[in-house]
């Protein structure tokens, strides 16, 4: 039963559970009904929706659809100052009021929602879709994965609905099909405290290999895994033995265009989506879950039969420098054949290529070698490119994993931002995250960083600023909060800490703050405390 149907019949249907407790499809409404008030009232005909708390967006979600609004969704508040109209900016769904007005069913072909890239590109690319694109996208989901689901199953996710994914997946899936689904808003941060058994998981794969990362088995199978963002590794279709998962393709301009249940299988196209190749190979759908006749995507394909396709490689990855052309991927191909490399990822920085790499156990074994490990490594890795490319990256960041976005997709803007500090980092040799509030991170400072340089010739000793930096960046991305960066107290510096020497940061997380230690075994070096943005 459509949601949009049945919602003024006063139905006991459930519908949201929060924090334990189920509200029905009437107790929906009675929250959402004063917003709308409020909304009508207003003169402005946008409504940007930035709720972090899953509950509140669908309250102020389904408020702005009845009010008439056209809905912006924006996945970070960051990017507010992009928006150049008036709009009435939705947070925290304000359910205090009256009802003084009258609810009818939205025009499903006038009522607008708009969604935004994640800008890893670049500016964020606005997408602008009807409901009722939604609305056919939701119904075809449905028929192709309803085999796995049960009255009222339960629906978690560890992404955010304003983005295109779960916006289909976890809000409009079990909006149009009230009854079937119980979608449960409660925050899924960390692997080891998602329950997921019989319940229908829609997630990330940067978000499943913390499961391998962390040696977190699923025990308790959920009715079905759905992931998109990037492509799921082979390894984790092996680690994950036994749990039904569907890997999606799809982007923000199309949705949900094909999926696949295994890591050898090709794409499977949706029910209304039909994919033909242009010129150069590249994918070009046709489907009712958007307003264009058709879209282009820059991924290269091979078609399996009529309704499938194998994902080859994307072409929207060539960088400019020095007036040459390079494929980005095609470099990472090489440098991944390294015996000693997990992963990387390259960006432009200035005139020169930048490479992020992760490396695997033995090559933080080669790094590590008191004769110049990772200058030795670095000399290795470019011989890996040297006869292929005209450019080799000549900046390197050794990272403990590729930056991803809350969709799972690489988050280019953060790797630039790295190399555009030249900055070196330590080499990270193992992340323990004990729990939500506490991690510890075992590294070492090679003596080729360069702000060993100059601190000291004779003697040098890893700056205090430096540890500042490090303890604050580690603290946001482990946590995944904003820590104010003037805010630094307690500082105490109390032993040196050397060139090459393995050390720990330990961070501790409360409420309002987080505690960072840096240990050279039982031997505290300093310590300090900085203030969570509220």
């Amino acid at each position: 039963m459509n949601f949009f149907e049945i919602f003024d019949k006063n139905d006991d249907i459930k519908l949201i559970k929060s924090s334990g407790t189920v509200y029905t499809l009437k107790e929906i409404m009675a929250l959402v009904k004063p917003i709308v008030s409020k909304l009508k009232q207003d003169d402005r005909k946008s409504a940007v929706i930035i709720s972090d708390n899953n509950f509140d967006f669908f309250i102020n979600f389904l408020a702005a659809i009845f009010a008439g609004k056209e809905i912006f969704l924006l996945a970070d508040k960051k990017k507010l100052f992009l928006l150049d109209f008036d709009y009435i900016l939705l947070d925290e769904a304000d359910t205090a009021g009256d009802f003084c007005c009258k609810i009818e069913k939205p025009d499903y072909n006038s009522t607008f929602i708009n969604i935004f890239t994640s800008g890893s590109s670049g500016k964020p690319k606005k997408i602008k879709k009807t409901l009722n694109n939604l609305i056919i996208e939701a119904e075809d989901i449905y028929e192709e994965f309803k085999k796995y689901f049960l009255p009222e199953t339960e629906i978690i996710t560890s992404t955010s609905p304003r983005h295109m994914f779960a916006l289909a997946n976890y809000v409009m899936l079990p909006l149009c099909f009230c009854g079937e689904f119980l979608i449960n808003t409660d925050e899924v941060v960390y692997p080891d405290s998602v329950e997921t058994g019989g319940k229908f998981f829609i997630t990330t794969p940067s978000f499943l290999e913390q499961f391998k990362k962390h040696n977190i088995k699923i025990n308790d199978f959920p009715c079905i895994v759905m992931t998109a963002g990037d492509k799921l590794k082979k390894e984790m279709y092996d680690y994950l033995d036994g749990v039904a998962i569907s890997e999606i393709y799809g982007s923000s301009e199309t949705g949900t265009i094909a999926h696949k249940e295994g890591f050898e299988q090709s794409f499977c196209c949706m029910k209304s989506v039909s994919v033909s190749m242009d010129d150069a190979s590249q994918i070009v759908i046709n489907s009712p879950y958007f307003m264009e006749k058709d879209i282009t995507l820059c991924d290269i394909i091979k078609k399996d039969g009529e309704d499938g396709f194998y994902l080859n490689k994307r072409s929207d990855r060539i960088i400019k420098i020095q007036e040459k052309r390079i494929n980005a991927m095609e470099i990472e191909e090489y440098i991944n054949k390294s015996e000693y490399v997990d992963s990387c990822y390259c960006v432009k920085n200035g005139d020169k290529l930048g490479c992020a790499a992760v490396l695997n156990e033995k090559g933080k074994l080669f790094y590590l070698e008191k004769t110049g490990g990772r200058t030795k490594l670095i000399k290795h890795l470019k011989s890996l490119v040297k006869d292929k490319s005209e450019i080799i990256p000549q900046k390197w960041k050794f990272l403990p994993e590729i930056p991803k976005s809350k969709t799972g997709k690489v988050d280019k803007e953060k790797i630039e931002s790295l190399f555009e500090k030249n900055l070196s980092f330590p080499l990270i040799l193992d992340i323990q995250q004990e729990s939500e509030a506490k991690a510890v991170l075992k590294m070492v400072f090679s003596n080729t960083c360069n702000f060993f340089s100059g601190h000291f010739d004779e003697f040098p000793v890893l700056p205090g600023v430096v540890q500042l930096y490090f303890a604050h960046l580690f603290a946001e991305e482990l946590f995944k909060i904003d820590i104010s960066k003037d805010t630094a107290k307690k500082v105490k510096f109390s032993h040196i800490i050397k060139p090459d020497e393995e050390i720990e940061l330990v961070l501790d997380k409360t409420e309002k703050n987080i505690n960072y230690t840096y240990k050279k075994g039982e031997t505290v070096c300093s310590s300090g405390t900085f203030n969570i943005q509220e």
